[in-house]
């Protein structure tokens, strides 16, 4: 989906929250969930994401600072 790094990360959080369930979380569980966020935060800024135009028109000025 967004490749490399970006995907791991998203991959480690999401399996990291699934496994934990429907309970309280530990202090040592939400230092690691911390942990886990910086990561894909991290890899989410590094990442470089392609606009797309919409319905074929080209993207412009404006609509870039909006879609952003």
């Amino acid at each position: 989906m967004y490749g490399g790094s970006l995907d791991q990360a998203n991959a480690a959080l999401r399996a990291y929250v699934q496994e934990h369930g429907d309970r309280p979380w530990t202090a040592d569980e939400l230092t690691e969930l911390a942990r886990l966020r910086t990561r894909w935060t991290s890899a989410a800024r590094g990442a470089r994401m392609q606009i797309r135009p919409v319905n074929g028109q080209q993207v412009r000025g404006a609509a870039v600072v909006t879609a952003a």
